[in-house]
């Protein structure tokens, strides 16, 4: 079946959200490595991405620009299984992209210097395999709720500066998070720099933490955070007779 225009706009949307959120965000990881304040600055650079990112996608797409976020998205049925995947495979291609952009925009003298590899950070020594996990299964949780809140058809008097509250709970993550785990809350962030040079172990454990997230708290909201409404009951003796809507 051929996808629509509609559809193949909206991949495009999610292509170009990942491959901006990946360069901006990486580019200043990259930069920060060689200055005291780093940690500061990068989680301000990553909550601004995602500031820009849904501004500029999100009334396209919905500027997920995260795999967790459009599996989450597919569990609450805001969208279909197959649009699920589609994002997914155009934020990992959107991602892989920008990661490239990326290589190539950086001087050589900071690829060299750069201690793990661009956009890659190492869990803490001292962690232990679970406490990686879940680290990054909680951050992930919290943007995972925030997501969710966002699509609530409650919050429809709340979304004015969206974007903005988005960035600091992104920012938020990384300033508790960042020195742990990296605190990426995103696949494609994680996966497409280990493609390049990263350490296997610490990532599948980071992964399973992001998808477990991913798949709990759509259901926790869904279950305990959702209002059921009664179906609306009509009385038949207040229904008007079936005479009223024939035309003679």
């Amino acid at each position: 079946m051929k996808p629509s225009s509609c559809t193949l706009m909206r991949g495009l949307s999610e292509f170009s959200a990942t491959a901006i959120l990946m360069i901006i965000s990486c580019m200043d990881c990259t930069v920060s490595e060689q200055d005291k304040h780093g940690v500061l600055f990068t989680s301000l650079i990553h909550g601004l991405a995602v500031v820009t990112v849904m501004h500029i996608f999100g009334f396209i797409s919905g500027a997920h620009a995260n795999p967790c976020v459009s599996i989450a998205c597919c569990l609450l049925r805001y969208i279909g299984s197959y649009m699920m995947l589609f994002y997914v495979a155009c934020q990992l291609a959107g991602a892989a992209f920008g990661y490239f952009l990326l290589l190539q925009m950086v001087p050589k003298g900071l690829l060299n210097s750069s201690k793990l590899g661009v956009c890659i950070v190492a869990p803490m020594k001292d962690l232990s395999y679970v406490q990686i996990a879940c680290i990054e299964g909680f951050l992930a949780s919290v943007l995972i709720f925030a997501w969710c809140a966002l699509w609530d058809v409650r919050s429809g008097r709340f979304l004015d500066s969206v974007t903005l509250r988005m960035g600091c709970l992104v920012t938020a993550c990384n300033l508790v998070g960042g020195q742990l785990t990296g605190a990426s809350m995103n696949p494609a962030k994680l996966l497409i720099p280990t493609l390049f040079k990263g350490h296997p172990e610490s990532v599948l454990l980071q992964l399973t933490g992001q998808l477990i997230a991913a798949i709990i708290v759509p259901q926790f909201w869904k279950l305990a955070l959702t209002q059921r409404y009664r179906p609306l009951r009509l009385d038949n003796s207040e229904r008007p007779p079936p005479e009223l809507y024939l035309t003679p």
